[in-house]
């Protein structure tokens, strides 16, 4: 596993000069190997379209070396090594890959890891493709992987400590270029205003925070629906722990800017924004229309002759687009956010931005009117900051343009649901903010220091306090099985054996969230049916998944030749009998099929 970091470490290093900026190519690189493999993996299996896109990767690396010398950018590299260096420590901690989505994410490595082709079996649904979820952050991570050299339980960790790592690099490459130092990166790791009054409520009662207090401040403004929607910010999904598509994509989203900016100013890295915009729309397709619609605006003001890289990104999402069968309705609501909610959210970002327009403040004070509405529709306290953006046009204000109309947008469109809306958009306005706020702080600081300094306080009290909180363990271990090796060891040792058979299997089937699809999820094997509240949002097959799930239970209760009869009918190769099954459907007898496998309560069954 130390062997697999260290290879990683320096495979980054390497690939830190394939392109002409250190803290935009160590990323960009992977993206570039990722895409390849993407387009190749079409035509071949994901381990021979890897290697090829590797091979040309480095090779174009080396060329350059040779013909511009090699590189190393010590104050940058140290940045990624300390922050990839904590992130792995925090992994460390709690490896566990179990809860939340995690049980998805595995899955969805596992199986591109494992596809014969793209897209990747869906490993909940045997007989059909992952062509109803946008799965290339699972290709970046499952890069990530090949590059450790480690099974993908230890991956997946390093996968999670790298996006958290490699966020951080980035943004600190970029804000360099924009004379901001270290204290830039405050906007990133911070939290909302939310962390400081529930710290100051528990100080009150006498009370120390618990395990819940770092997810406390992603559920704060309430929703008709769900009780809350979800305003998740970097930080806590760095240390959620989820490698889900929307935590890959905070890096991706930095990335953008740090490349847009250098085109913005210097002509540069025009090729690789349609590769971007693929990325992001291919990763986190909530992203895509926002970052689509600002490389178009840069490219189109910049000059009318881009508009071919402006079709090309629009055609490489539509080729994606073609291949997935994704739609979500969209609606009017005019559930307004309340203001002391939506304060607890934004209340520490939006200081600093007004402090960004304090001379056009002065200039032109009457345009904070447009913030009149803001006690009834608060989201419009973004409004007077977007304006004076009109004025100042520097590239960070252009983001501050987009982050506003995109918070406004969630107060009158749902897509999806609002609670997904919500949580998608506001994650991605947090990160457009990130370059006007790290340069208000930094001036601030400049200007007025013993402000800047208890703004900067109040930032980090959430992640101060969630961090130990959130960690409650000590594994010291990246291996993401090891609770399963503990309290389930025969499912364990059935993983293991099932590894990389790229099988169709049978195993007990709950609802999502819960001890089912294990199997599925750490083999990327796919099972007749997993995780079914996720197969009917992305399928809309409700009667299809109820079958299944019926199936599934009649091979589990019922005489071995019907589950033998039944199991066929899927292409099923292997059944798997545990403790889990048992406490599910009780005892079984499947004595007409050969058993393949036994080890600590966990049974195989051959289906022939």
């Amino acid at each position: 596993m130390i062997e697999g970091i260290a290879l990683l470490v320096l495979a980054l290093v390497l690939l830190s000069n394939t392109f002409k900026d250190y803290h935009i190519s160590k990323l960009l690189s992977i993206v570039v190997i990722s895409f390849l493999t993407y387009v190749l993996g079409h035509f071949t299996s994901f381990t021979t379209a890897f290697t090829l896109s590797t091979i040309f990767v480095v090779f174009y690396t080396l060329f350059r070396i040779g013909r511009e010398s090699f590189r190393l950018d010590r104050e940058n590299e140290a940045v990624f090594l300390i922050s990839f260096a904590f992130f792995l420590f925090l992994r460390s901690l709690v490896p566990d890959i179990i809860g939340a989505e995690k049980f998805m994410d595995s899955a969805f490595l596992n199986a591109v890891l494992n596809a014969d082709r793209f897209p990747p079996p869906d490993p909940y649904f045997a007989g059909k493709r992952l062509d109803v979820y946008y799965y290339f952050g699972s290709v970046i991570s499952a890069v990530i992987a090949k590059l450790t050299l480690t099974p993908p339980w230890y991956a997946y960790n390093i996968a999670m400590a790298f996006v958290g790592a490699i966020s951080v690099s980035t943004l600190h490459g970029f804000l360099r270029e924009r004379g901001t130092g270290a204290i830039g990166l405050v906007p990133l790791i911070a939290g909302p205003l939310y962390a400081v009054y529930e710290l100051l409520k528990h100080l009150s009662s006498g009370s120390l925070p618990r395990y819940l207090f770092y997810w406390n401040s992603t559920r704060i403004i309430p929703d008709s629906t769900f009780g809350n929607v979800i305003t998740e910010f970097p930080y806590f999904s760095f240390i959620h722990g989820d490698l889900h598509a929307h935590v890959v994509a905070i890096p991706l989203k930095i990335l953008f800017i740090a490349i847009l900016y250098r085109f913005y100013r210097e002509n540069e890295y025009s090729w690789a924004i349609p590769v971007m915009n693929f990325a992001l729309f291919a990763t986190n397709s909530w992203d895509a229309p926002a970052f689509f619609l600002l490389s178009a605006v840069l490219m189109l003001l910049k000059d009318r002759n881009y508009w071919p890289h402006v079709l090309a990104s629009a055609l490489l999402m539509l080729a994606f687009k073609l291949e997935m069968r994704v739609s979500a309705p969209v609606f009017i609501t005019m559930e307004f956010s309340p203001l002391s909610s939506f304060l607890l959210f934004w209340g520490l970002l939006l200081p600093p931005l007004y402090y960004r327009y304090r001379d056009e403040i002065r200039e032109r004070p009457a345009i904070l009117l447009s913030a009149i509405l803001s006690p009834l529709i608060p989201a419009f306290l973004f409004a007077p900051p977007a304006i004076y953006s009109l004025k100042k046009r520097e590239f960070e204000d252009v983001l501050v343009i987009f982050a506003a109309i995109f918070i406004l947008a969630c107060e009158f469109v749902a897509i999806d649901f609002r609670m997904n809306t919500y949580f998608k958009f506001y994650l991605l306005s947090w990160v457009l903010l990130i370059p006007a706020i790290s340069m208000a702080i930094r001036d601030l600081y400049r200007e007025r220091k013993r402000v800047a300094i208890v703004l900067i306080a109040l930032m980090l009290v959430y992640p101060a306090v969630a961090t130990p909180v959130r960690h409650y363990k000590a594994e010291l271990t990246l291996d993401g099985l090891r609770f399963m090796e503990k309290s389930h060891p025969g499912d364990y040792d059935a993983v293991r054996w099932l590894y990389g058979k790229n099988a169709v299997i049978v195993e007990g089937v709950e609802g999502s969230y819960t001890y089912s699809g294990r199997i599925a999820s750490f083999t990327g094997d796919q099972a007749i049916i997993a995780w079914p509240n996720h197969e009917v949002h992305w399928r809309d097959n409700g009667e299809e998944i109820a079958r299944r799930m019926g199936d599934v239970r009649t091979i589990y209760t019922s005489s071995c030749e019907i589950a033998l009869e039944i199991a066929r009918s899927y292409n099923t190769t292997y059944i798997v009998y545990g403790e889990y099954e048992k406490s599910l459907y009780g005892e079984q007898n499947f004595s007409c099929m050969e058993k393949v496998f036994e080890s600590r309560g966990t049974e195989i069954y051959k289906v022939d």
